[in-house]
C-alpha cells in the first residue's frame, strides 16, 4: 500500500486546488518556514479522522478553512483527498484505489466519502484499522511526536505496539462488545424490575378488564336504543318537516294572492298616474290660454292708454275750438261748418271709445272667468298630486310589510325547532296582511273615486 497522491482545497494555506502526487522518487518535502510544510501532514492527519483541533495546530477544527487575506477573501469550506494504492488489498475495500475524502463547513457540518461515496467516520477508522494509519498508527509522526512516545509509560506505548501488531481493530471490536454487553446487562435488569412492576398490576388490570368487557356489552346496548330513539325522532322531524313544508306552501299561495292583487293595485296606480298625466297636459294647455289672454290683455291695456290719451287730446281740442268759437263768433259761416264737422268727429270718436270699453269689459270679464278656472284646475292638480303621494306612500308601505312576510317565511324554514311558535305567529302575520290588503283595496276604491270626481 503506497500513498499516490493528495488533494487539497480551502485548507489552511491551500485556498485553491492544489494536487501533491508522490511518486517513487520522492522522500521528503523541504522549504524554508512557513512555508506550509506541515500543513501537508495536517491535511493527511486530518482526511484520516483526526478530531483534535489541537493536534491539527489549532483552537477549534474552523480553523482548518482558509481564513483569508488582504488580497484573498475567505472559503467557506475545507476539503481533502487521499489517495492509496491497494494492489495488494491492504486495506478491506474491493478496489485497486482508494480514495478518501473529508469536507468541512463553517457552520459545523461535516462529509466523509470513500471512493466518492458517503460514508461514515467510523467506517473511516475501520478501514485504516491495523494498517499503521489509524489515529493510534505509527505512519504518520509529527514534530516532536517521537520524544512524546518515548517518554510515555509502557501502558500508553502498548496502543501503538498493538497497531504495529495488527491487533488493535480486535481490541477496539472487544471494547465495544464490552460495552454493549454492559448496556445490555442494564437493559435486563430495567426489563426484570418492569416486570416486578407490572405482576404486582395484574390484578388491578384484571378486574378493569372485566369492567372494560362490562362497559362494552352495555355500550352496545346503549347504541342500539339510541338508535331506536334516533329512528323515532327522525320520524317525527319528518312528519314535522312535512307539516312545515305544507304550511310553507299555503304561505306562499297566500303570498303569491298577495302580490295579484298588489299588482293590480300598482296597475291601478298607473291608471291614476295616466289621468293626472292628461290632467298635467289639460292644465298646460289652460296655462297657454291663460298666457295668451294676458298677452291680449296687455295689447288691450296698451290701446286703451293709446285711445285715453286720444281722448283727452281731443277735449283738449274740443275745449280749444269751443274757445275760439266763443271768441270768433262773428266769423263766417265756413268756421261754423269746420265746428260741426268736429263735433261730429268728436262724437263718432266717444262711440267708438265706448264700444272699446264694451270690448275691453267682456274680455276683462273672460279673462277673469278664465283666471278662476285656471286656479280651479291648479287646486285638483295638486290636490291629485298628493293623493299620489299618499297612494305612493301607502304602496311603499305594502311593499315593506310584503317583504317583512318574506323574511318571517324564511325565518320559518330555517328554524325547525321552533315550528309551532313560528307557524302561529306566521298565521297572525298572514291576518294582518289580509286586514292589510283589505286597507289596500278600501284606499284603491276611495283613490278611483277620487279619480272619478276629478275627472268628473
Amino acid at each position: 500500500m503506497y500513498l499516490k497522491s493528495l488533494e487539497v482545497q480551502g485548507f489552511k494555506s491551500f485556498p485553491d486546488k492544489t494536487v501533491i502526487r508522490f511518486g517513487d522518487d520522492i522522500t521528503a518535502i523541504v522549504g524554508p518556514n512557513g512555508s506550509g510544510k506541515s500543513n501537508i501532514s495536517d491535511a493527511i492527519l486530518w482526511v484520516m479522522g483526526e478530531q483534535s483541533s489541537k493536534t491539527l495546530r489549532g483552537a477549534k477544527m474552523e480553523d482548518v478553512i482558509f481564513g483569508g487575506t488582504q488580497k484573498r477573501p475567505a472559503v467557506g469550506f475545507a476539503e481533502a483527498t487521499l489517495t492509496l494504492d491497494n494492489k495488494d488489498r491492504a486495506l478491506l475495500y474491493d478496489a485497486d484505489e482508494v480514495m478518501v475524502t473529508r469536507r468541512y463547513y463553517r457552520s459545523g457540518d461535516s462529509e466523509y466519502y470513500i471512493n466518492r461515496q458517503s460514508a461514515r467516520l467510523r467506517d473511516i477508522h475501520e478501514l485504516f484499522m491495523d494498517t499503521g494509519l489509524g489515529r493510534e498508527g505509527y505512519s504518520n509522526i509529527g514534530q516532536g511526536r517521537i520524544d512524546e512516545i518515548l517518554s510515555l509509560k509502557s501502558t500508553d506505548r502498548r496502543e501503538i505496539f498493538e497497531e504495529a501488531a495488527g491487533i488493535s481493530k480486535y481490541r477496539h471490536r472487544k471494547e465495544e462488545t464490552e460495552r454493549k454487553l454492559a448496556t445490555t446487562e442494564d437493559n435486563l435488569m430495567r426489563i426484570g424490575d418492569k416486570v416486578s412492576e407490572l405482576e404486582l398490576q395484574l390484578e388491578p388490570l384484571k378486574q378493569q378488564s372485566e369492567k372494560a368487557k362490562r362497559y362494552l356489552e352495555l355500550k352496545d346496548e346503549l347504541q342500539g336504543v339510541e338508535v331506536s330513539v334516533w329512528m323515532d325522532t327522525l320520524e317525527r322531524l319528518s312528519a314535522a318537516a312535512q307539516k312545515a313544508e305544507e304550511d310553507h306552501a299555503s304561505a306562499a299561495f297566500v303570498l303569491q294572492q298577495a302580490h295579484e292583487d298588489l299588482d293590480g293595485l300598482y296597475r291601478q296606480a298607473e291608471a291614476c298616474g295616466q289621468a293626472l298625466h292628461l290632467r298635467d297636459e289639460e292644465l298646460d294647455g289652460v296655462r297657454i290660454r291663460v298666457n295668451m289672454l294676458e298677452s291680449a290683455h296687455q295689447q288691450l291695456d296698451g290701446q286703451m292708454a293709446v285711445l285715453r290719451g286720444n281722448v283727452d287730446n281731443n277735449t283738449a281740442n274740443i275745449s280749444r275750438i269751443r274757445q275760439e268759437l266763443s271768441g270768433q263768433e262773428e266769423r263766417s259761416g265756413g268756421l261754423a261748418a269746420q265746428v260741426e264737422q268736429a263735433k261730429q268727429r268728436v262724437e263718432q270718436i266717444e262711440i267708438s271709445l265706448q264700444n272699446r270699453r264694451d270690448n275691453l269689459e267682456k274680455l276683462q270679464q273672460e279673462m277673469s272667468g278664465m283666471t278662476a278656472n285656471a286656479q280651479g284646475l291648479t287646486r285638483q292638480f295638486l290636490e291629485l298630486r298628493g293623493k299620489e303621494t299618499e297612494l305612493a306612500a301607502d304602496l311603499a308601505g305594502r311593499e315593506a310589510e310584503i317583504h317583512s312576510l318574506d323574511d318571517s317565511l324564511e325565518q320559518t324554514t330555517s328554524r325547525m325547532e321552533m315550528l309551532e311558535q313560528d307557524l302561529t305567529a306566521g298565521e297572525q302575520r298572514r291576518q294582518e296582511a289580509a286586514a292589510n290588503l283589505e286597507q289596500c283595496r278600501s284606499a284603491l276604491r276611495r283613490a278611483q273615486e277620487d279619480v272619478t270626481a276629478a275627472k268628473n
